[in-house]
């Protein structure tokens, strides 16, 4: 029998980025459900244009596209639904879909626009049985599985700190509470993201963020120390006022040192040093061989098994997308209290983002 795969929300990362001549395909929900045997039989946007042309693109009869998610969820009922919209409407979509009967759901980051909204989902989720898959897509990347892999054997030795960083130009736009926060959030998520893949739980965070140009509303720039339970200090920056992108961490280990970033992997060994004597210097060295796997594709097969009902590990899953949404927030409560230090977890009714931007 035919699966129902619907798509709501068809902007940039639901399938206009492919248009991208530069990005390594596929590269939106659409690329990557297609790449993995696929097909969407219903959609919705907002924007009638737009929708119009992904029907075209997904050979969708007009029958099958909606502008009211609601109204796509009263008409349907996806086996399959890949929610791609802006954050503040992740949470009402989510759980409406739940209550509909949606058993697997692929969820645009960050997961929600609040903790307790993701509580919800979470909750919601388990009681009936519905699977959901965050798009922090970097956990599909085989380049970032073979760096976790190289940790977990010990390639660099203990690891004892790490440099993270996510740079970008400051916040632009209104600060909207309900989107949750500014660069950290938005695309800081997936930084934080992989530091929990790499390093496992955060115990504690202390951080600050900062405004150029305003008094109040989302940061320009972010930075904070975590400490995780086993150890590892983590030193984040995003935001930043840069006038380029820059998604990087540099992992130091006793024995040497991995730096991995958008497109690079690099990997440092001791060795005897040249110009000290008695001492060790990092020598770069070939890289471990990488089988190459797109990511969108792999997060999709993944799907595509849960939909067969194989028995598949959800790697980004709803929990995931908590902790690492409440890594974030914490780093915003944190500043707003002086740069005081945050034990995790922590109460969701503690963050008042209105307060801690100064929204009226």
């Amino acid at each position: 029998m035919a699966k129902e795969i619907s798509l709501i929300g068809c902007g940039r990362i639901g399938f206009i980025l492919e248009n991208d001549k530069l990005r390594n395909k596929p590269c939106t929900h659409f690329g990557g459900a297609s790449s993995a045997g696929l097909k969407f039989t219903s959609a919705c946007d907002i924007n009638r244009d737009r929708l119009k042309k992904f029907g075209l693109k997904a050979n969708i009869r007009d029958s099958g596209l909606f502008t009211d998610y609601k109204t796509l969820l009263k008409n349907r009922t996806p086996d399959l639904l890949v929610i791609s919209t802006w954050t503040n409407t992740h949470g009402d979509i989510a759980l409406q879909a739940i209550d509909r009967g949606v058993k697997i759901i692929v969820l645009e980051k960050p997961a929600a626009s609040s903790l307790t909204l993701t509580k919800k989902i979470i909750s919601e989720s388990k009681k009936n049985n519905c699977s959901i898959i965050v798009n922090h897509e970097r956990r599909f990347d085989a380049r970032y599985n073979k760096v976790k892999d190289m940790i977990d054997r010990g390639t660099i030795g203990d690891i004892k700190t790490v440099n993270a960083r996510m740079l970008t130009g400051p916040y632009r736009g209104k600060s909207y509470i309900e989107e949750g926060g500014g660069p950290l959030l938005h695309d800081g998520t997936h930084l934080v993201d992989i530091i929990r893949f790499f390093f496992g739980d955060i115990a504690a965070v202390q951080g600050e963020f900062k405004r150029y140009t305003r008094s109040y509303g989302f940061e320009d720039s972010a930075s904070a120390w975590l400490q995780s339970k086993d150890g590892v200090d983590i030193f984040l920056e995003a935001g930043g006022g840069r006038k380029y992108f820059q998604f990087e961490l540099e992992i130091w280990g006793t024995e040497g040192k991995i730096l991995i970033g958008n497109g690079y992997n690099r990997l440092f060994m001791k060795k005897k040093s040249k110009l000290y004597t008695g001492f060790n210097d990092l020598h770069e060295t070939k890289f471990p061989a990488v089988n190459q796997k797109n990511c969108f594709t792999e997060l999709y097969k993944s799907a595509a098994s849960m939909l067969k009902c194989k028995s598949v590990t959800n790697i980004s899953g709803i929990d995931d997308g908590y902790k690492a949404l409440e890594i974030i927030h914490a780093i915003y409560y944190s500043s707003h209290l002086g740069r005081k230090k945050i034990e995790l977890p922590i109460n969701p009714g503690c963050i008042d983002l209105k307060r801690i931007f100064g929204i009226r």
